[in-house]
């Protein structure tokens, strides 16, 4: 068995291909995990398939739309086929789109909420179906500094905000409710972190405050039992010029 803080654990990571996805999961690996990680593109998810195989782990990458629940549903009967169990689910694939709410079309902000949220929610019951109590599990989710009660928001980007709030109520709510059931939930609320997404969304020139590989250590801290047994918080993750 391969050494490390999350030595027999499986993990899921959502949104694997790119960016904090492929950070955390190439770290997982590093730290013993099996890993099971999902992308919509095949490329990249191949690649960080290869970076996780060459650390000696168990691991399976599945093509997987997040928001569709039959796809979510042949994830999980593939996870069982391979792993007793899923130990730890990072939710951290998320639609990041601009406009104006008063503006912002309905169909669109619903292909929002079912990436940013209703994803989160279903991998969750997916996941905690799963968790043997006797072992517990952990839940991560990954959201941002716009969903944080009194910080300064991404302005045109309210359809994201709104997201990310309701984020971090169900964050809370799951740890509420599986507090008995040795399952720990937290959240980590990032600023901006330099990844394709934030590249493109931003003005030409933003600064990104923080790296990928900085936000999946802290990724790593929650999911891990370095932080037992905290459990419904958020963790703000500032870069070096907001501490």
């Amino acid at each position: 068995m391969i050494a490390g803080k999350l030595a027999g654990k499986t993990a899921l990571i959502t949104g694997a291909g790119r960016g904090i996805g492929k950070a955390t999961a190439v770290l997982f690996a590093d730290q013993g995990a099996s890993v099971v990680i999902i992308s919509r593109t095949k490329s990249e998810l191949e690649a960080t398939a290869v970076l996780c195989a060459e650390r000696g782990n168990n691991e399976l990458a599945m093509m997987v739309d997040v928001s569709k629940v039959s796809e979510v549903d042949l994830l999980f009967e593939n996870i069982a086929e391979q792993f007793p169990r899923v130990d730890i689910l990072i939710n951290n694939a998320a639609l990041f789109d601009s406009g104006l709410m008063a503006e912002y079309p309905i169909d669109r902000l619903e292909t929002m909420l079912r990436t940013n949220l209703l994803a989160p929610c279903y991998l969750a019951q997916k996941m905690i179906a799963s968790v043997d109590p006797a072992i517990g599990g952990t839940i991560v989710n990954v959201s941002s500094y716009s969903g944080c009660v009194g910080v300064e928001k991404f302005p045109g980007f309210g359809a994201y905000n709104i997201t990310k709030y309701a984020l971090w109520g169900l964050t809370e709510i799951l740890a509420l409710e599986n507090k008995h059931h040795n399952i720990r939930v937290n959240q980590v609320s990032l600023s901006g972190v330099d990844t394709k997404m934030f590249r493109e969304a931003v003005p030409p020139g933003t600064e990104a405050e923080l790296s990928a590989d900085e936000v999946a250590e802290k990724i790593l801290y929650l999911a891990s039992e370095d932080s037992a047994p905290l459990t419904g918080q958020n963790i703000l993750l500032p870069g070096p010029g907001q501490m």
